[in-house]
């Protein structure tokens, strides 16, 4: 029931005043480039989530192991530039379809499971792709990590040199642009029939499968896009940070603060994932390490337990309206 007087955005226009201030966001520090690095780990984080929230929050498959697309697109791109020769670009978009290959091999026969057994198969499966991280040395140089990985290739865009090498403000906003992509996907597809469809498969397997919606294809979709989007953020941070290793490709964090930006920014939003994960973000770099060097990272438990009691939406969970459920509504 709608309370008199209550303002709510629509989900388009939240994403536009959230995107706005991404944008602006470099102007109001200055262009300060530590400032700049936390907030472009905070635009990968924000992409991540809101990728996790497209299979979680939409579709209702709660995953436990992003971190294994997240890593699988982070190898595959540093592997094909630095032994195959390949142009970033390329390899990132070939990252993606990695991360997609790796979440069908798991996807398929996990989504027959119900209840959590899901969840801890998409964990199980992070912690393989971590073990085979760390033994197949060929490819990967096992705990040695890779070192030098190329940033992305400078281009020309109206004049003006967009170089990754020496620019930080490049990289806020190439991960800004990823970050747009990801939510761009997520919106589309959340407005197609396969949007209805993960709806009701949300709500309810049986009765969605009673009504014809094609529920094990749906959760696929899902998957799909949710892993292609992950393994593409993985592969652009490989190139940011120029260094991989099995812990920082499969960090579990990459499968646990998705989850918290999800809850903290609003799981009924799209756009709320992102807000989340920036707001976290900057919480712990600007608020709890300045207090508490170590064991900062408790304060989220801590922060999510006041979301859950006292604002169990998120942040934006009142203050957006839900995108219609099909296109004619």
């Amino acid at each position: 029931m709608k309370h008199p007087g209550a303002f709510r955005l629509s989900e388009e226009s939240a994403a536009a005043l959230v995107f706005a201030a991404v944008l602006l966001l470099p102007v109001a520090i200055s262009f300060n480039p530590y400032y700049l690095s936390i907030f472009i780990s905070a635009l990968i984080l924000g992409a991540v989530s809101i990728a996790w929230n497209l299979l979680a929050g939409v579709c209702g498959q709660v995953s436990f192991g992003h971190a294994g697309f997240f890593g699988i697109g982070a190898y595959v791109s540093a592997i094909l530039v630095m032994k195959a020769g390949w142009n970033p670009y390329p390899a990132m978009a070939v990252a993606g379809l990695a991360g997609v290959a790796g979440g069908l091999l798991i996807g398929v026969p996990a989504f027959r499971l119900r209840g959590p057994y899901f969840a801890l198969a998409i964990l199980g499966f992070a912690e393989v792709m971590k073990l085979l991280a760390l033994n197949l040395t060929e490819l990967t140089e096992g705990s040695q990590g890779i070192f030098n990985v190329p940033p992305l290739p400078a281009f020309q865009a109206g004049g003006v040199v967009v170089d990754f090498y020496i620019s930080r403000t490049s990289n806020y906003y190439f991960a800004a642009a990823l970050m747009l992509i990801v939510y761009l996907a997520a919106y589309l597809l959340r407005r197609s029939n396969t949007g209805l469809a993960m709806f009701a498969v949300h709500g309810d397997e049986e009765t969605a499968a009673g009504i014809g919606v094609p529920v094990l294809r749906t959760k696929i979709a899902a998957l799909s896009v949710s892993a292609f989007s992950t393994a593409l953020m993985g592969a652009f941070y490989t190139h940011y940070v120029h260094f991989l290793s099995p812990d920082t490709a499969f960090d579990g964090s990459w499968s646990v603060m998705p989850i918290v930006g999800s809850l903290f920014g609003g799981m009924g939003t799209l756009i709320g994932p992102g807000v989340g994960s920036l707001v976290i973000t900057g919480l712990d770099e600007f608020v709890f390490k300045r207090f508490f060097e170590t064991g900062h990272k408790l304060f989220f438990g801590l922060l999510l337990a006041v979301v859950i009691v006292w604002a169990p939406l998120g942040l934006l969970g009142k203050k957006v309206r839900k995108i219609p459920h099909g296109e004619n509504e």
